[in-house]
């Protein structure tokens, strides 16, 4: 939701915050729109508590794991960017039909993202590295991200674990230093995302809280991030862009804390009661990510192109708020059915994946058997094979 209401800010355009008398409500959405790119660092740190932090705790089993584990990232991961960036290039193609002369769609920032190669680079997940973004979606750049994340982390743990010869570790671990440093070439976010995401996934190990009170720690993240939202465009962090650096990793360290602290407080805490709530909201919250820009821009570049491209560079009105208000309810919206198709799905995706792998697993073998063995055997094999698939 922070992302989207800080692209639904491109609608409500407010250059005199600073020398003009606004009402309490303004000051509120200035505020409250600028917490996007905090936000993905919020996304990051929870990203790999969740997920590196498990591996960290696979790695002491015996038994192998990168074989579920790669199978559950790719279906969660797929099926919802696969249709999300069919349905942005298809709201992208009509926006730009119908709206030419907006201006939006043939903004400097937006060059060379229409080719429609810059698809497969996304399903490549090398978009905003190696590659242009697919179109108006923007946002999949931190996707890209974390599924290099994803598969190198346990390629660079096998070393630290059990379940594998240490040929095969050591394979593994020189394959994800590889992937990490061609990844780290390109100037992006890359690879202070990963630190981020990695302070969340040591965070999962740690044996007690630094804080322990909820309240103190839920402070001291709203604080900093109070504190950098404030200073993100004053002189001294523009003059120093190392400061931005020690910014969010602040952000990332003090998030950590609260996660920490979150993991070890009692049910009764804080937020009590409210789980529910979390768990319906985050049922769709990736398709919420992958899916608001490309309508963002549809609503901007159709502004412009009905009221002129003029429009959206002016003071707000009473219109300027009401779509900027109807976007955001629209995405949510949308979204919301979107995951109803796709990310509610995933379990059963996965399960579909899960039984093709172990079928065509069993055809292998019994073509092994069949080249050992008489036609008649051979059929044999095969009905008790389909016997057991059966069952």
């Amino acid at each position: 939701m922070a992302v989207l209401i800080g692209h639904a800010g491109v609608l409500i355009q407010l250059s005199d915050i600073m020398v003009g008398p606004h009402g309490p409500g303004v000051y509120a959405w200035w505020f409250l729109a600028s917490f996007s790119h905090q936000a993905v660092l919020v996304f990051f740190v929870i990203s790999g508590f969740l997920i590196g932090g498990e591996l960290l705790l696979r790695r002491r089993r015996t038994a192998p794991f990168m074989r579920d584990y790669m199978l559950n990232r790719f279906s969660r991961i797929y099926i919802v960017m696969i249709p999300a960036l069919a349905y942005g290039f298809v709201i992208d193609f009509i926006g730009r039909r119908i709206f030419p002369n907006s201006g939006i769609y043939d903004a400097p920032f937006f060059e060379g993202v229409f080719n429609p190669l810059n698809i497969l680079w996304s399903i490549l997940q090398q978009q905003s590295i190696w590659a242009p973004q697919a179109g108006t979606n923007g946002p999949l750049w931190s996707l890209a991200c974390e599924m290099w994340y994803y598969i190198t982390f346990p390629l660079l743990l096998l070393p630290f674990a059990s379940a594998y010869p240490r040929i095969v570790s050591f394979a593994a671990f020189a394959l994800g230093a590889l992937a990490v440093t061609i990844m780290s070439i390109p100037e992006s976010f890359f690879l202070f995302g990963y630190g981020a995401w990695a302070i969340g996934a040591f965070t999962r190990l740690a044996p007690r809280p630094l804080i322990k009170s909820t309240l103190l720690s839920l402070a001291a993240f709203l604080i900093t991030v109070t504190v950098m939202r404030l200073a993100a465009r004053g002189p001294i962090i523009v003059a120093h862009p190392a400061l931005t650096t020690l910014a969010d990793l602040a952000v990332a360290a003090t998030f950590a804390n609260l996660l920490l602290t979150l993991r070890f407080s009692p049910e009764t805490g804080l937020f009590a009661g409210i789980g529910s709530i979390h768990h319906r909201l985050s049922d769709f919250s990736y398709s919420l990510y992958a899916t608001h820009a490309p309508l963002v821009f549809f609503v901007w570049a159709g502004a412009g192109s009905l009221l002129g491209r003029n429009w959206y560079g002016q003071l707000p009105t009473p219109l300027h708020w009401i779509l900027a208000f109807a976007v955001i309810f629209g995405a949510a919206s949308f979204a919301y059915f979107f995951s109803r198709l796709t990310e509610a799905r995933t379990r059963e995706f996965r399960e579909f994946l899960r039984e093709a792998i172990a079928r065509a697993s069993r055809r292998k073998d019994v073509t092994g058997e069949n080249a050992e063995t008489s036609p008649a055997e051979s059929r044999t094999t095969a009905e008790l094979v389909l016997e057991r698939e059966e069952s």
